[in-house]
């Protein structure tokens, strides 16, 4: 296989790498915490609280949980992203 030519690469905008940044940190994270939180939680007690015939297996409580973390986790992050910019005013123009 040959590799692309450096004209052919297209690099992402800016907006695109931070939101697939974003996306995988916060599924990086969720990850984490699904352990965590499934080490001393039981699925079905997930299942059971939501109260939809057709989620009955413990594995709609995993899902729903991982599912739940994931999302915490964009809305963190993406939170922290809109906190955090900024209006950049550089380069300056330098006066005499």
């Amino acid at each position: 296989m040959t590799e692309p030519a450096a004209h052919d690469v297209v690099d992402w905008p800016r907006d695109r790498q931070k939101l697939a940044v974003l996306i995988w940190i916060s599924f990086l994270t969720a990850c984490g915490f699904a352990v965590l939180l499934f080490a001393f939680i039981d699925p079905l007690t997930i299942v059971d609280a939501i109260h939809c015939p057709y989620l009955e297996s413990p594995y709609a409580g995993y899902a729903v949980g991982f599912v739940f973390l994931w999302l915490q986790g964009l809305i963190g992050g993406w939170l922290i992203l809109r906190l955090v910019r900024r209006k950049r005013n550089w380069p300056r123009r330098i006066e005499h």
